[in-house]
């Protein structure tokens, strides 16, 4: 996070652990913002460190501490940012390959099209359609950003922290 943000998105920060026998790797985890950022994960005791350095699911978590809490019917733009930056996020730190992210990327965002009867991304009920409706929202607003400033601005800077104040979950805080 600290990479692609330029600086970890919140002062303080806890994570809470939670172990679970028989099984291996990061199984779920879950952020929120109130009370002070923070995130519980479910993990297999039986990880190893290159689980750790292979799993998505911590820098997902660690993405939604970067935006505001939105009411539940744009939980979307907050899921979708999550879906999309993560594997940027890793791949600039060099545990993601490039091609990786983009053929990921190719196959996961067609499940974020809506259905014939969908009624927009703010009143889905659907897993795919919130995570990679949302992320396929940041996408096309990545690339519309990079088009209008030929390629000098992305999403990235709209995200990061350009005005000396960074997103804590529900407020602004000075930086």
């Amino acid at each position: 996070m600290s990479t692609y943000y330029g600086h970890f998105p919140v002062p303080h920060y806890r994570l809470l652990i939670v172990p679970v026998a028989d099984r291996r790797g990061v199984l779920t985890g879950t952020t929120w913002g109130f009370g002070g950022a923070h995130t519980r994960i479910f993990l297999g005791q039986n990880t190893n460190r290159d689980d750790l350095i292979n799993d998505w699911v911590m820098t997902h978590e660690m993405v939604h501490t970067a935006f505001p809490t939105m009411s539940e019917e744009h939980h979307w733009i907050e899921e979708g940012i999550a879906t999309y930056v993560e594997p940027l996020a890793r791949s600039w730190i060099g545990t993601y390959p490039p091609q990786k992210v983009w053929a990921d990327l190719v196959i996961g965002l067609p499940k974020g099209l809506p259905g014939w009867f969908d009624e927009g991304l703010d009143r889905t009920a659907t897993w795919a359609r919130t995570y990679w409706g949302g992320a396929m929202f940041c996408a096309l607003a990545d690339i519309e950003i990079r088009r209008r400033t030929a390629t000098k601005r992305g999403l990235i800077d709209a995200l990061r922290d350009s005005r000396g104040q960074r997103w804590h979950r529900n407020r602004v805080v000075s930086g």
